[in-house]
This record gives C-alpha cells, structure tokens and sequence, in this order.
C-alpha cells in the first residue's frame, strides 16, 4: 500500500460467545457495539473498548480447542475496496476469499477481502457502506 493504513479489529474465534462476550466486559470493560449471523450461520459480536473493537466470531459448528481465542485475523479499514483489492493484487497477494464478499453487518453492509500475510496471517480490508 502506498498509503497509511488505519487499524479496525482484530477476529477472535470461539466456541463459547456467551462466556467470551461475559469475560471481555466484565473483565475488561469492553461494550457491545454490533451483533449479527454471517452468511454462514456464524454468530458475530463487535466489542469495543477506547480505540480497540474485536469481532468475536462463533462458527456454527465446534471448533477444535486450540483454534479457539486465538486471533482469526487483522483488519485494516477501507475507504475503497475496489482500490485496495486492485493494489492487493498488483503486487501478487495471495487472498484467502473469492474475491470481494459482502456481508449483512451494520446499518448498510460491508464489503471485504481478506489476504495471507508474509507468514500465514489473515489480513482483512473491510469498507462499512
């Protein structure tokens, strides 16, 4: 990227939300700020404490443990997604979607794409519309 890239959350999975989500706000005094079900059945939680939002994520089916409160991915938010898609792939990323996904989150949506990082890390550029 040719340009400064500005932080959005950080996936955790889980196999337990209702625990995980009790621990964040409890323990750290984290607050709710979204919740919705992916187009896979996934039930999503946004939480958000100061300038730190992590969306916890619970697949429909159990995880094995050690996949489990480990970070899922790193977002990046995106002006334009389009253009960080193209630059993505002129400079030979390799993505780890099928392209741009959209996703019922939010009052409008969101559209993302999510790349595999130097060592294996998943990066997501996400745009809310």
């Amino acid at each position: 990227m040719t340009r400064e890239l500005k932080g959005g959350h950080i996936g955790l999975m889980t196999n337990d939300m209702e625990g995980t989500l009790k621990w964040y706000t409890e323990t750290l005094g984290f607050r709710k700020t979204g919740e919705f079900v992916a187009p896979d059945g996934a039930a999503i939680c946004f939480i958000r404490n100061g300038e730190i939002t992590y969306e916890l994520i619970q697949p429909p089916v159990e995880l094995p443990q050690e996949a489990c409160s480990k970070v899922d991915h790193y977002c990046f938010e995106s002006k334009d997604i389009e253009k960080d898609f193209e630059e993505c792939k002129e400079k030979g990323c390799r993505f780890t979607t099928d392209g741009i996904m959209e996703a019922p989150f939010w009052e409008k949506g969101i559209r993302f794409f999510k790349i595999a990082g130097a060592s294996g890390e998943e990066l997501e550029f996400c745009q809310i519309l």
